[in-house]
Formats: structure tokens, sequence, C-alpha cells
């Protein structure tokens, strides 16, 4: 594998890669030459995609650069026929992603989007209860995520709306995956309200959105939370015909007649990595959840609900990309 990129993001994954019983050999490819002395000295270590792919001949391209950069990385990848496994978002902008999804298909490459909060122990366990019935036509969902978390990073500024386009997209994706719809419409207001560390984005989200299956969606989302804190992943409630299902601190409970009906706790949380799934697609000649075309569209929603926030009214997530 090439890993390309060395940053928080790129150390942990070099590590994680490192010990992978799926992975044989690991290259880094990394602008910053000052990086080298981070991982071990007998890993291959290149200044240029282009340079590591003539000498290392690699499988798989891992692509975890900043978001703006994200594109020239994959469309190198591209044209050399290599499936790439690309961190969130797709693209740092919409037309870039859409571009880059269509150049995938054109080609037949496989390309995944390493969303991880998908794998987590619950979040599975409620996506099982959910497509089970248990609680019968899903009404609404709510959705709280509150931090105080400076971001160390500097794309993070670099963002016109950083909550939203940085740590919302994954609540968004969720959203879909959950629910198993699309949403038709959205209203979003993004703000600093006082109390914000920074004046260059916006980390506080108010969120409205309706689903095409008819469930109502409200999100609530702060990186400026001084109360209480949530999981990365936030706390959800899911209203059914027949019951209710809240997922909080690692935990689940499924709700019948206003009680507890069973809870689920875990020991931890994740477990089943977003390389696991790409390397058993690849495997099975399938293609990888999510594949960039399916994550497309939670970028898609997150360019909508940016796009009311900035007009300050309810827009057609369908019409958001005619305009």
């Amino acid at each position: 594998m090439v890993l390309v990129g060395l940053g928080n993001f790129g150390s942990g994954w070099y590590r994680r890669l490192r010990r992978h019983p799926g992975v044989q050999a690991v290259c880094v490819v990394e602008a910053n030459a000052q990086l080298r002395e981070t991982i071990d000295s007998e890993t291959p270590f290149y200044s240029t995609l282009k340079e590591a792919i003539i000498s290392e001949h690699p499988d798989i391209v891992i692509n975890v650069t900043p978001p703006h950069v994200h594109t020239a990385i994959n469309e190198i990848a591209f044209e050399h026929g290599l499936p790439v496994l690309c961190e969130k978002p797709i693209s740092d902008d919409i037309m870039d992603a859409q571009y880059i999804v269509g150049q995938a298909e054109l080609k037949n490459i496989p390309f995944m989007i390493s969303e991880n909060y998908r794998f987590f122990a619950p979040v599975l366990k409620v996506k099982e209860l959910l497509d089970s019935g248990t609680i019968g036509h899903l009404s609404s969902a709510h959705i709280e995520f509150d931090r105080y978390h400076v971001v160390p990073v500097p794309y993070f500024n670099r963002m016109a709306n950083g909550l939203l386009e940085d740590v919302a997209i994954h609540h968004f994706d969720m959203i879909r995956y959950f629910t198993g719809q699309e949403a038709v419409k959205v209203f979003a207001v993004n703000s600093n309200p006082p109390g914000s560390w920074t004046e260059t984005t916006t980390i506080h989200l108010s969120a409205w959105m309706e689903l095409d299956g008819g469930t109502i969606v409200d999100y609530h989302g702060s990186m400026m939370a001084k109360g209480k804190v949530t999981e990365w992943y936030g706390d959800w409630r899911f209203e059914g015909a027949e019951g209710a299902i809240v997922l909080t601190s690692n935990r689940v409970q499924l709700i019948k007649e206003g009680k507890a009906d069973e809870v689920y706790t875990f020991d931890g949380v994740g477990n089943v990595l977003s390389i696991d799934e790409f390397l058993a697609a690849l495997k099975e000649k399938r293609e990888p959840r999510p594949s960039g075309r399916d994550y497309l569209k939670s970028q898609i929603l997150v360019h909508a609900a940016a796009v009311s926030s900035r007009d300050g009214k309810m827009v057609s997530v369908e019409d958001v990309l005619k305009k």
C-alpha cells in the first residue's frame, strides 16, 4: 500500500497499516521531508505519489491528505489504475467531488471513502434494530452533538463552515445510513454564538430535514459546548410507530410502550476498520461501503445545508446543484 499524507490522521493510519494482517508492506508519500523521522527507518519514503508508484508498484493507495489535495492525489492513482481508499470528504469542492466520482466510475476503479463512523459497534447495532423493523415505521430522528474541541489542523480554518463540513458530514452520512432514505429538503443555520474559539469558520449548526420516506430529522451540533459531552458520533433518538431507539455514550436502548425493553452496551467501539471493508470488497469484487458514489450523496446534503444557511431559506436537495 501507498499511504499518502503523514499529518495528524496519516500518522494514525501508518500505525494501523503497519500492524494490519491484510497489509504486506507500506510505503509513505509526504511532501514534508521532516516527517520522515516520525516513521520506521525501513519504510520507503517518497515526496511524490508518481515516484512511489513507479518504484514500488503498489496495489492500493490510501489518501490521507488535506481535503483540498484529495482530487490531485486521486487523479494520479486513477491514471495508474489503482484502487483508492480516501479520507472524507471526497473533496473540499462539490464540483471536484462529482468529477472524481465520475472518473472512478468511468475507469471502473474501486473508490471508497473512509467513513469510519459506520463501523462503530453501537452504530451497527442500531442499524440492525432499524432494519429489522423493531420500532415499526420510522417517524423521526433527533441528533445531538456537543464537544468543546479546538481543531489543530490548518485545513479546518480553510472551510467556510468547519463543523458542518468536517464533523457533521459524519452525522449526515449516518442519517442516510441508518434510515436508508435520502433527504428531500433541508434548512440549516451555521453560526458562531458568543463563546466561539474561532472567527474564521463556523462551529455551531442547527439543521432540519425531510427524508424521502417521510421521516423528519432535526440536528444540533456544537464544537464550543461547555456542558454535556457526547461521543464523536453524537447522541441519537429514533421514534417509530411501535417504539423508540436511543443511542448515547456507547449504549443502545430499545424502548417499547414507554419502558426500556432491552439495553445493549459495548466494551469497545471501532473494532471493525474501514480498511477491513475496503480489502473485503476488493477480494469479493463488489462495491465498497461507502463507495465514492454513495458518499457523494452525503456530501451533496452537506452542500445543500451550506447553501440553505447562506441563503437563509429551506432548499431542495435535488435542485441545489442545478443553480
